[in-house]
């Protein structure tokens, strides 16, 4: 029998958090702590596991993994063999890139047996790409263009006059570019874009981005929680980990009415956690990989969104 088998009986359940190091995480937007510390107070075992200690044995997940001791300061028993069958939940909040090696990921996931409770979902976090997704959406979301031909992508430029640039794979604002239709340099940058990440989003830029970019953070298709992230001066870019500060905020009817439309879409693909980003009442993105901003909306707000979280995934797993 497992140490972590044997471990179950010492606690409520056994839940895993697929992680990237603790040394790479910035801990001023970390939601996974918050979680996890939740979780250790109400009694069950949290297990630290990260990708490079994952693998598949004649079909088998198996992997190393720490057990939780305290989340502030951060302590970790020592990695040791599990099975990773044996928990109750994996709550998968490894962030992007997505790209192969978590495209490859997904693949050894779906492995597990359907007793164990994935949050997000493999498959979802496989069929939905963050930054395309509100393109199901296109009433709702910015006037948009998918490409890898820079005369497409010139041509949406020239229509806009100014535009945002996106990589597919990433967040946090990294890859982003803001071009104008009349700079010099338009189609050397474009280019440049497109060598590295072949196909691009292009979206109309919304002016609205210097009063602020809102992070509504959904619970199984209900929103919980929302903040304003509002660029540095001389930055169009309104994500924290670039400089944004945050403010409280409201949302508004559309908004409120969009996270509706889009709420039980999540649901039906069993995606618990997501962040809906607006500018100007479009929708921008919605992030599944490893939504975050839950400190900075308990800032603002008297609940804890990580309680709310904890009780979805204790839902899932048919605890009051």
């Amino acid at each position: 029998m497992s140490e972590l088998a044997t471990n179950r009986s010492q606690a409520l359940h056994a839940i895993g958090f697929l992680m990237d190091p603790y040394e790479s995480l910035n801990l001023k937007t970390e939601t996974s702590l918050l979680c996890m510390e939740e979780l250790l107070i109400r009694g069950h075992r949290v297990y630290w596991i990260e990708q490079s200690r994952i693998s598949l044995v004649n079909g088998i997940v198996c992997g190393q993994s720490g057990w939780v001791k305290s989340t502030a300061p951060f302590m970790l028993d020592q990695m040791a063999a599990m099975d990773i069958k044996d928990l109750d939940a994996l709550v998968i909040r490894k962030d992007p890139p997505f790209d192969q090696s978590y495209l490859h990921l997904t693949y050894l996931l779906d492995f597990l047996p359907k007793e164990v409770i994935q949050i997000n979902p493999p498959a979802a976090l496989r069929n939905f790409n963050e930054k395309l997704f509100t393109l199901n959406y296109p009433d709702i979301c910015p006037h948009s263009l998918v490409s890898k031909e820079l005369s497409d992508l010139m041509a949406f430029a020239d229509q806009f006059k100014k535009i945002v640039l996106k990589p597919l794979n990433d967040c946090s604002g990294r890859g982003i570019e803001f071009v104008q239709a009349n700079q010099a340099d338009l189609a050397l940058t474009i280019g440049a874009m497109l060598a590295e990440y072949e196909y691009l989003l292009a979206q109309e830029f919304l002016p609205g981005i210097q009063n602020g970019d809102k992070r509504v953070y959904l619970v199984n298709g209900e929103p919980v929680g929302w903040v304003n992230r509002v660029p540095k001066t001389g930055s169009d870019l309104a994500n924290i980990h670039q400089g944004a500060s945050c403010e409280a905020t409201e949302l508004t009817p559309v908004e409120l009415e969009i996270c509706r439309t889009v709420g039980p879409d999540l649901v039906k693909e069993h995606i618990l956690l997501a962040g809906l980003d607006f500018i100007d009442e479009r929708l921008t993105e919605i992030n599944i990989t490893s939504p975050s901003a839950v400190r900075q909306i308990n800032q603002f707000t008297r609940d804890k969104v990580e309680i709310k979280i904890v009780n979805a995934i204790l839902s899932k797993l048919d605890i009051p």
